[in-house]
């Protein structure tokens, strides 16, 4: 297959699982190549930052220095208008929980390791952006993820894939597509249906694709002047607008409301063994509380609401957040 090349992204496929065979620590992944940090968060020091690679470019991403060599592994996927930088003040209460779940199973005799890592779509932040307005096709998200499985070693160690909003709309798809390379599926704040088209979202792809997406700025914080901003939340986002492709956006604005719901061929998924999680906020509005239920009864599986919390349940409730992935992340067999 040919690599296709563009101005964020190389050629270098990366790494491959790989085992001695003589006892040495089996590495499933990597190394991969650091990238610089995006976005106004500091790094954590427990994770670090790198490339993915796959065939559109490079899919920057951060995570865990275990990584290589984790027994486990929970990738994220983030949402429309996002980067992988909206994890980075969720992923030190999610690594304490990580952690703390580790040594209470190390004292009973188990001893899995785990890693967690999210990752910039293609088009999202300083992630592979490739010019041509074709390239941002529900398909395409798709593609590049089950990629990262792959990269990460998903063959040898099947991932426990987690997805935001839009990242839950691809992740989906991601485990009807590779199976056999998902260990679990957590889909949270994300619908089965599309979005309901308002006024904005149908003009936004055209006003996107004309002035570019500086202008999603002050839609989207309504009243805040394109500056630099105090809250570093506001200035993420509005450091995302000015990085992202307006490819990207405008494809995802308009796709997002016209897409179909593979709800039966998770069904069937589940049925299969797959274990699926669904968490959304009690206050959570992109999506009507009743797209949920329906796709949690037909999937046979029991939502879990986050109380006093809206589309950002990682920002609103981390540590229960927390608690109910690792709790789920445990009962996966």
């Amino acid at each position: 297959m040919a690599v296709r090349r563009n101005d964020r992204g190389g050629d270098d496929r990366g790494g491959k699982a790989v085992d001695d065979g003589i006892g040495n620590a089996r590495t499933f992944c990597g190394p991969f190549r650091r990238t610089p940090a995006f976005g106004p968060f500091d790094t954590p020091d427990f994770l670090r930052t790198f490339a993915i690679p796959v065939t559109v470019g490079d899919l920057t991403a951060f995570g865990t220095h275990n990584l290589e060599t984790a027994d486990r592994v929970s990738l994220f996927i983030p949402g429309f208008t996002g980067s992988k930088e909206d994890f980075i003040p969720f992923f030190p209460t999610l690594w304490s929980e990580v952690t703390r779940r580790s040594e209470v199973l190390r004292r009973d005799g188990v001893e899995p390791s785990r890693a967690i890592v999210a990752y910039s779509q293609r088009g999202q932040g300083d992630s592979a952006a490739p010019h041509e307005p074709g390239a941002y096709e529900l398909e395409d998200f798709v593609a590049d993820g089950c990629e990262v499985l792959e990269r990460l070693g998903g063959r040898e160690r099947p991932i426990d894939l987690v997805g935001h909003s839009f990242g839950g709309v691809v992740a989906r798809r991601v485990a009807i597509r590779c199976p056999e390379m998902v260990r679990s599926l957590t889909f949270f704040d994300s619908g089965a249906q599309p979005v309901k088209s308002t006024p904005i979202i149908k003009v936004g792809p055209a006003i996107i694709r004309a002035i570019g997406t500086k202008a999603l700025f002050p839609v989207f914080r309504w009243g805040m002047r394109d500056l630099p901003q105090k809250d570093r939340l506001a200035e993420l986002f509005r450091q995302c607008m000015h990085a992202s492709s307006k490819y990207h956006l405008a494809s995802v604005a308009r796709f997002m409301t016209d897409f179909d719901d593979v709800t039966p061929d998770l069904a069937r998924l589940r049925e299969s063994g797959m274990p699926m999680a669904m968490l959304y906020g009690e206050h959570d509005d992109v999506w009507p509380h009743e797209v949920y239920e329906r796709e949690a009864e037909k999937l046979d599986i029991t939502p879990m609401v986050m109380p006093d919390a809206a589309h950002l349940a990682q920002d609103d409730q981390p540590e229960e957040f927390a608690r109910c992935l690792v709790r789920f992340w445990d009962r996966c067999r």
